[in-house]
């Protein structure tokens, strides 16, 4: 009892509390399950498309133009096709909570293709960190929106 004299909440307002959480959860879960089949490869390729492609324009001079073009074309593609898988199934999945074994992940993962590009770059200038960085981070990405979208399915 406080000081006021005034009760804190019943079992009623905490049943319905619950109640709350409990359905948002079930929502969040729906909407994971709503991320299209496409989606992992999409989002992977056309982000080492667009990386890559930034890096490859250097290599042949004379495509420049058309492959620049093609990157920025797969640039906003990508992030087109980000933007609209996520808000409508309404979960930003490198949002989602983590479970506690798994932490490392959220670290080391990013920085694999940081690592690639940098290899890249020491092998083969600015063309080899892009084409590098864009690989890898394209295959990290739709290895990590699979994975999401699998444990989503299984949850149901």
């Amino acid at each position: 009892m406080s000081t006021s004299g005034a009760t804190g909440p019943g079992a009623e307002s905490a049943a319905a509390a619950l109640r709350a959480a409990r359905a948002a959860e079930n929502a969040a879960r729906e909407s994971a399950r709503s991320v299209p089949a496409w989606y992992p490869a999409a989002h992977g390729l056309l982000l080492a498309a667009a990386m890559s492609g930034f890096g490859l324009a250097s290599v042949w001079p004379r495509w420049q133009g058309w492959i620049l073009a093609a990157a920025l074309l797969c640039a906003g593609a990508f992030l087109v096709v980000t933007w609209r898988v996520q808000r409508a199934s309404g979960v930003a999945p490198w949002f989602a909570r983590r479970e506690r074994g798994t932490a490392w992940h959220a670290w080391v993962l990013p920085l694999i293709p940081f690592a690639a590009g940098l290899a890249g770059a020491l092998l083969f200038g600015g063309a080899g960190a892009f084409t590098g960085f864009g690989v890898v981070a394209g295959a990290v990405s739709w290895m990590q929106a699979y994975h999401a979208r699998a444990g989503a399915r299984e949850a149901s």
